[in-house]
């Protein structure tokens, strides 16, 4: 008889699950002799032995050809669901995308793997799609080019072309894919995964995927939908099954009276909870192990004390088993985290330790066996699934661990008195803090960026509950301002808004600084509102500390903002305020930015000759200045109220102006806005290349930035450009995808110009019903937030919506009646050239119902304005090709 004291009690043996195992062996063999990729879902609840029975069965496939590759689904909840999520960390697994890889290593690595694959068949654009869900900045490629306004069918070809890869990938070796945490995948990745097995072309293919029943709640049909997907549910061991699970653990090949049906009963033949309860026995001496007799069990104290447990009381047990310095180095790791480094643990180990007169020389910095005996343990603790070892770590020369069970970390971190952790929280963040990356070369330099944001994101998280509120909102506002340099919008305002909700009013200044760049970051990102919230938290700031330029600049925002919005009566009231509060501050820019503002919201009000007065009066005071960045807005500015009124000669020379001051000034925001000016005024001109050239040239350059809202425009204008040159098809997809960035972003007047501009392909296509429902909206649009000349435009389309067969409108009339009114509004808006193709519509539509002289008439006027608009330009004879554009 073993000595089973000494033993103790050993993992548990896998048992049973022989039909599960017999279902997946016949999909791998469907698999192989069929060339029939098959989808196998194993659902059951947390601990039933998902994970055991893959692995299990892959080991059985061990003389076998395999290539396995296993991923986890990231994240744990809604928040944490990122857009293929999934597929990019199975994909990472297969091309061995490690994180210590820095990104041209990991960009190397995987070319490399798909130049193996596909060998010299299209590699760059078959990089191009994949990379994508890798997150990966692939250079611009014909096809890239080609899809770029087509982003629904840039996600079709990229899911064939992953399919492509495991039909390749499998041609070589059959491929077994493991998904696991099925329930915590992003509803993208899930799309995919659901249709993969019945996309996939002959190969021999096996998609495994582990999953809790909540999958079924967000699929009900999940696995029951085709023949090639498998569910497989996963009840509670067999008797028999639970009884060779016990005899494995204790090692005997009997077991004491009555603790077979106890463990069957309490446990629920769930293997997970049938280990932790037999240590829960152990730890209550209701199991215990006698020298030369086995083991007894004590089946009356067993009944008076049911041993029924959860997870949380299981993870108490396996707490339970721990020596006291094992407790504690698991105890000094959780100040850090789900996350923390050998390092890290032997430094906590002695910041209360008192330094005496003696402790010194050999003492300090001396061997210390300490630091061998925590390695020991944090080993033989991963050994013992409590911890898992990272096969890399984000800090250099330090060993990363990770808890296995989130209820062990919050345990162990319970255990300690709330004072104490405090403490040590605060001396965990000096810890991490004083590990800044030294003396690394340039080569590594994009990995130590990425590591040293998340060392401060885990720092502040590390003051926070320290209750060091001011280095806590510092730690996170830095990451932030990384953040966004790097145009990680989202993460940035995140991280803004942690930091800002931890600011006091001793901090005001750096709180109004971080307000202004969490309401920018909003702002680009799409929520406008909040980020008018945001900038109105740092107005009442300003306020509070009598700072008026700040102010100034507070109110200039949020007008701004109301403008996009469409609110043109309250985006006055602010810019005015915020022009009067920069003359008291006597700040010349900010009067000359806010009147620039002013002459913007009056422009697209329908007041031209208001706007250029406010452009000509802040050009004036950018010109005193030697401002070269502020001169080219002003000067963009007055060269679009003079586009839109069809002075093209004095706005072609505006726009060469801005455009070489801002190339001179380095400005790339302002680069793409005349870009964007440029390229509409050539296509008003007629040079439709010219004006495509233009305009993708500022859409390359607005997605490099991050520029959202400008993308936008520029898709107006292109889809405008097809428009003009017959291909309606093209212009409407551009049309869409422009409206799409507009909804997202709440900019009412970039929805009526691409609502617009749908009606106006969809009537080229021969749908007048389509076209008018798309220029109702538009003019309901235009009409509310004031703006005259998307007014007129829309009722110009409406109109010959109406006359190509779509009913009248009872409100707007007939066609004749809507021509008139949009005749009208355009005149009084003074917008000569969108006038000039209403005149031109209106004429069209005369002539098909028989009145020749009205359509002469009204034709006679259009040329009139058109000549007006163009003669200026061919008596100065200024050049088509007016400014280099590289």
């Amino acid at each position: 008889m073993h000595d089973v004291t000494a033993r103790g009690i050993e993992r548990a043996a896998f048992a049973g699950r022989e039909e599960e195992r017999e279902a997946l062996d016949s999909a791998l063999e469907r698999a192989l002799q069929f060339k029939a990729p098959q989808l196998v879902t194993v659902v059951g609840a947390l601990g039933i032995g998902k994970t055991r029975l893959v692995g299990k069965w892959l080991s059985n496939q061990r003389g076998t050809a395999l290539r396995v590759v296993q991923a986890a689904s990231p994240g744990d909840g809604v928040a944490d669901r990122e857009e293929y999520g999934l597929l990019a960390a199975l994909l990472r697994a297969r091309f061995g995308l490690t994180p210590e890889l820095d990104a041209d290593q990991a960009l190397a690595l995987f070319r490399g793997e798909l130049q193996q694959v596909f060998g010299d068949r299209r590699v760059a654009e078959v990089a191009a799609l994949l990379g994508g869900f890798l997150g990966f900045e692939m250079p611009e490629s014909p096809l890239s080019r080609a899809l770029a306004h087509k982003p629904e069918q840039g996600t079709e070809l990229a899911r064939a072309v992953l399919c492509r890869f495991f039909e390749q990938d499998a041609a070589a070796t059959p491929l077994v894919i493991v998904c696991e945490d099925l329930q915590n995948a992003d509803d993208a990745s899930l799309d995919v995964l659901g249709s993969l097995a019945a996309e996939l072309g002959e190969s021999p293919i096996v998609i495994i995927a582990t999953a809790r029943p909540d999958i079924l709640v967000r699929r009900p049909g999940w696995g029951h939908l085709d023949g090639n997907h498998t569910r497989l549910e996963l009840g509670p061991l067999r008797r028999r099954d639970i009884e060779t699970m016990i005899r494995s653990m204790l090692d005997e090949p009997h077991l004491a009276d009555g603790l077979l049906d106890r463990v069957a009963s309490e446990s629920g033949g769930n293997p997970f909870l049938l280990e932790q309860l037999l240590r829960v026995y152990q730890q209550h001496g209701i199991l215990v192990a006698d020298v030369g007799t086995g083991w007894t069990f004590d089946a009356d104290r067993a009944a008076r004390e049911s041993m029924a447990i959860t997870p949380e009381e299981a993870a108490h047990a396996r707490l339970g088993t721990l020596s006291a310095a094992e407790r504690d180095v698991l105890a000094r790791g959780a100040t850090f985290g789900a996350v923390f480094w050998t390092g890290g643990v032997v430094a906590l180990g002695r910041f209360a330790v008192e330094i005496t007169d003696g402790f010194d020389g050999g003492g300090v910095f001396g061997p210390d066996p300490a630091v061998a005996e925590i390695r020991q343990i944090l080993t033989q603790l991963a050994q013992r699934d409590y911890l898992v070892a990272m096969a890399s770590s984000s800090l250099p020369g330090e060993s990363e661990w990770g808890f296995k069970h989130v209820l062990d970390q919050n345990l162990v971190e319970g255990s300690v008195s709330p004072e104490v952790m405090r403490r040590r929280k605060a001396f965990a963040a000096q810890w991490l803090e004083s590990r800044a990356v030294r003396g690394r070369d340039a080569g590594t330099q994009a990995e130590d960026r990425a590591t040293r944001e998340s060392r401060l994101e885990t720092l502040g998280h590390l003051y926070e509950q320290a209750g060091d509120s001011r280095r806590a909102a510092y730690c996170f506002i830095t990451a932030a301002n990384r953040a966004r340099d790097h145009l990680q919008l989202d993460r940035a305002r995140v991280l803004y808004v942690a930091g800002i909700g931890l600011l006091g009013v001793d901090d005001a200044i750096v709180q109004m600084d971080a307000l202004f760049s969490v309401g920018d970051a909003a702002a680009r990102l799409g929520r406008t509102r909040e980020a008018v919230g945001h900038f109105q938290k740092m107005l009442h700031l300003a306020w509070r500390l009598d700072l008026p330029a700040k102010g100034g600049a507070a109110h200039d925002r949020i007008g701004r903002l109301l403008g996009m919005l469409g609110d043109h009566r309250r985006a006055l009231a602010h810019l005015e305020q915020a022009r009067q509060l920069f003359h008291g501050a006597g700040d010349l820019p900010g009067i000359a930015s806010a009147l620039d503002d002013i002459g913007r919201i009056h422009f697209l009000a329908g007041s031209p000759e208001a706007s250029l007065n406010c452009h000509r009066a802040a050009l004036s005071v950018r010109e005193r200045l030697k401002d070269d960045r502020g001169r080219s807005l002003a000067l963009a500015r007055m060269g679009q109220v003079e586009h839109e009124t069809g002075d093209l000669a004095a706005a072609m020379g505006h726009f060469q102006q801005a455009l070489a001051l801002r190339r001179h000034v380095g400005d790339r925001q302002g680069v793409v806005c005349s870009l964007l000016d440029l390229g509409g005024l050539e296509r008003d001109l007629g040079h439709l290349d010219r004006a495509l050239e233009v305009l993708e040239e500022g859409r390359t350059l607005a997605r490099e930035i991050g520029e959202r809202l400008f993308e936008c425009s520029l898709g107006i204008e292109i889809g405008d450009c097809h428009l003009a040159e017959g291909q309606p098809r093209r212009a409407l997809e551009e049309f869409m995808a422009a409206k799409q960035i507009a909804r997202q972003f709440g900019a009412k007047l970039l929805f009526s110009e691409a609502a617009r501009g749908v009606a106006e392909s969809e009537l080229t296509l021969g749908d007048p019903q389509r076209a008018l429902d798309e220029a109702r909206a538009a003019f309901q649009i235009a009409d509310k937030i004031g703006s005259p000349p998307l007014a007129g435009a829309a009722l110009r389309v409406a109109a010959a919506a109406v006359g190509l067969g779509a009913p009248g409108e009872a409100e707007l009339g007939g066609a004749r009646e809507m021509f008139d009114r949009a005749v009208e509004v355009l005149s009084n808006a003074g917008a000569e050239l969108e006038l000039g193709r209403a005149l031109t519509a209106y004429a069209d539509f005369e002539e098909r119902n028989g009145r020749r002289d009205a359509a002469d008439e009204l034709r006679r006027q259009a040329d009139l304005i058109r000549d007006r608009a163009r003669r200026p330009l061919r008596t100065r004879a200024l050049p088509t090709e007016s400014i280099a554009l590289h």
